[in-house]
């Protein structure tokens, strides 16, 4: 049986992009909580910041939300590590850059660097993507402990197979073991079509959770691209960070020689 707090933390699924601004009545038809209950969470979250009331009894998001957002940006090393080096990927691949962290078995968008290339990115800061689609999710997997991996497939088997990522775990298991062993991944239209995927996994150590980088091209430009050298850009700029988040807690690292850094920098 879900504890209270569970219960109230709940609250903040019924929210999201496409219905930011709720109800009391909205909330307790989506959770399925009384009158009492709903009522009662709705001014706890509200006296500690975390709901605010607007116009006409709603209910959104709230400022400590906000916060404790700017915190995360502040305190984390490995935000702090990625993201000059996601704006260098940017400016000199001319895409999209994506960063994402693993929580909870949810992969979520930590940083979005916006190319100049007018493409689609439905995923950016803030959203959660699909576990097995993308090459952004499917890097972090790859690098995933194998009970972990075994057990998420088990729990979305049904998910797995029609993304084409196997019928059973034998083949999920050979399909993520080739990622691992290419040291990437690479996804074509699993997000938004007409967009390739080239991603990387960030594996610094605990207590820093599983991530990627990740870049995104449309098909036509990706075609012309030396794929080789884009993929040896994204895997080092993965060290990278990894390398620079490490040694955060030391006072700060310098960059280091990692191969390709010439012809990136260049």
């Amino acid at each position: 049986m879900s504890s209270s707090l569970t219960r109230m933390l709940a609250v903040f699924d019924a929210f999201s992009a496409q219905h930011p601004v709720l109800t009391a009545e909205d909330i307790m038809a989506r959770l399925g909580y009384s009158r009492g209950t709903a009522y009662r969470y709705l001014r706890e979250l509200v006296a500690v910041g975390l709901l605010a009331r607007v116009a006409g009894g709603a209910y959104t998001l709230g400022p400590r939300i906000i916060e404790l957002d700017f915190a995360i940006r502040q305190c984390d090393p490995v935000l702090s590590a990625a993201i000059p080096i996601m704006q260098a990927l940017r400016k000199k691949l001319d895409c999209d850059v994506l960063l994402t962290s693993f929580y909870e078995d949810r992969v979520v968008v930590t940083h979005h660097e916006r190319g100049d290339d007018l493409i689609t990115v439905s995923f950016g800061r803030g959203r959660v993507m699909p576990i097995l689609r993308g090459a952004p999710s499917k890097a972090i997997l790859a690098w995933l402990p194998p009970a972990r991996q075994k057990r998420l497939y088990a729990e979305h088997a049904a998910d797995a197979q029609a993304a084409g990522m196997g019928a059973n775990w034998n083949e999920f298991k050979t399909r993520l073991s080739a990622i691992r062993k290419a040291g990437h991944c690479v996804s074509f239209a699993e997000l938004d079509p007409g967009n390739v995927g080239i991603a990387a996994p960030l594996t610094t150590e605990p207590p820093h959770t599983p991530g990627s980088l990740g870049v995104v091209f449309s098909r036509s430009r990706y075609d012309i691209l030396d794929k080789a050298l884009v993929v040896e850009i994204v895997c080092n700029a993965a060290a990278q960070i990894d390398a620079l988040a490490s040694q955060a807690k030391n006072g700060g690292a310098e960059l280091l020689p990692w191969p390709g850094r010439e012809r990136f920098l260049a």
